[in-house]
């Protein structure tokens, strides 16, 4: 079904969005590092609108779900997103 075509890339963009946003923060994480990098501030909106991104995602995936018209097919897909 051409609705499963369009999902792969959702979750290699999900994927992607995911290591960049945790890039961002793992400098930031006190356990990893001892201080602060000078880039912190900036580090945090970017992780700030990646994470706007993904939500976007998720929006985007859920409304491609509900819109299949084959139940199965739906309820796999709705699984996803959640």
């Amino acid at each position: 079904m051409s609705s499963s075509i369009p999902f792969e890339r959702y979750d290699e963009e999900f994927l992607s969005l995911t290591e960049q946003v945790t890039s961002k923060l793992r400098p930031l994480d006190p356990q990893t590092s001892s201080s602060l990098p000078p880039t912190s501030h900036a580090d945090l909106k970017m992780a700030h609108a990646l994470l706007l991104q993904l939500d976007d995602l998720l929006k985007q995936m859920g409304l491609e779900a509900r819109s299949c018209d084959d139940a199965s097919t739906k309820r796999d897909l709705l699984g996803k997103v959640r």
